[in-house]
C-alpha cells in the first residue's frame, strides 16, 4: 500500500499551492479591463462632449476653502434657531450644565455644492451626547456655491 499524507500536511501543501497561484495571478495587476463608465443604475453614459465638461472643474477648486466655509457655516447658522428649540432647550431643561455645546462639523461638497459626507466633532470638555444625537437626526444637508471640485472644510459650530 502506498503512503498516504497526513491531514496537517495536506492542509499545509495545499495552502502553499494556493498562496503561489494568488501571488502570481496577482504580481501583474490586472490585466487592463477598463472599467463601466456607465453609472450603477445602469443608465446610458453621457456624450462625449458632456461627460468631458462633467470632468473638467474637477482639474483645481474654484472656489478657495475658505470661502466654502464660509457658506457652509452661513448654512449651518440658518439652522441654528431650530437646533436650538429641537435639540439645545430640552436637553437644558433636563441638565442645565454644560451651557455650551461645542462642536466641528467636517463638511465634504462635490463640485456642484452637495453635501456629501458630514462628521462631527464634539469638545469634551463642552459635550452632550443627546444634544449630538439630536443634532445628528434634526440638520439637513446643507449646500454652498458650486466650488467646482470636490472640497472638504472643518467649521466650528457652538449652541446655543
Amino acid at each position: 500500500m502506498g503512503r498516504q499524507l497526513s491531514t496537517p500536511t495536506a492542509i499545509l501543501l495545499g495552502s502553499a499551492m494556493i498562496a503561489a497561484a494568488v501571488y502570481l495571478g496577482l504580481r501583474h495587476g490586472p490585466a487592463g479591463v477598463p472599467a463601466d463608465p456607465r453609472p450603477a443604475g445602469g443608465a446610458p453614459s453621457p456624450p462625449a462632449d458632456a461627460a468631458s465638461a462633467a470632468a473638467a472643474p474637477s482639474a483645481g477648486p474654484g472656489v478657495p476653502r475658505d470661502e466654502v466655509a464660509t457658506q457652509a457655516a452661513r448654512a449651518l447658522e440658518a439652522h441654528r434657531p431650530a437646533l436650538i428649540e429641537r435639540c439645545y432647550k430640552p436637553a437644558v431643561a433636563a441638565q442645565p450644565a454644560p451651557r455650551e455645546v461645542k462642536y466641528v462639523f467636517n463638511l465634504t461638497f462635490d463640485a456642484q455644492g452637495r453635501q456629501l459626507a458630514r462628521g462631527i466633532i464634539e469638545d469634551r470638555e463642552a459635550s452632550r451626547p443627546e444634544v449630538t444625537a439630536c443634532l445628528v437626526d434634526a440638520l439637513p444637508p446643507v449646500a454652498v456655491a458650486p466650488p467646482g471640485a470636490n472640497v472638504r472644510v472643518d467649521v466650528p459650530f457652538s449652541l446655543p
